[in-house]
């Protein structure tokens, strides 16, 4: 992947959370909440910022395996095709689906599987919850939220 020039990177779009330049992925489009969720609660469990997650270079091997770990939960947690999952970091397809192959024999340790299962359970009561606002604010009613 060629560098990107000191323009380019401005024109990057920016982190909600912090303001800092993010890689938002192949088609350029800005990130998701879902997008945005599963990879913050991931660089949590890992330890690190959400945006070390979205570099255009590999990085170091932690942000990489949390990256990994993200694509996997986009696609598998969360019904994205292995194109989106792999788009939100910038990657393709076929990178996502190595993240999904490598996440899945790293899922045979009790303990990693243990802290995968709880972000996941994490992030599907979130998405349910907010479904579940969005869609009591359609009937009329609204919050603070979406003022």
């Amino acid at each position: 992947m060629p560098r990107s020039s000191e323009g380019e990177r401005n024109k990057m779009p920016k982190s909600p959370c912090s303001g800092a330049s993010v890689h938002s992925g192949l088609s350029k489009k800005p990130l998701s909440a879902v997008d945005w969720m599963a990879t913050g609660r991931v660089a949590l469990a890992f330890g690190l910022k959400p945006e070390e997650l979205h570099s255009a270079s590999r990085g170091y091997a932690k942000a990489a395996q949390a990256r990994q770990v993200s694509m996997y939960i986009l696609h598998v947690s969360m019904g994205m095709t292995l194109s989106q999952a792999g788009a939100v970091f910038g990657r393709d397809r076929t990178t996502a689906a190595h993240a999904c192959k490598v996440v899945e024999d790293l899922r045979e340790d009790p303990k990693f599987d243990a802290v995968l299962s709880e972000i996941e359970g994490q992030l599907s009561a979130s998405v349910a919850s907010a479904r579940m606002h969005s869609s009591m604010n359609a009937g009329g009613h609204s919050d603070a939220c979406t003022a």
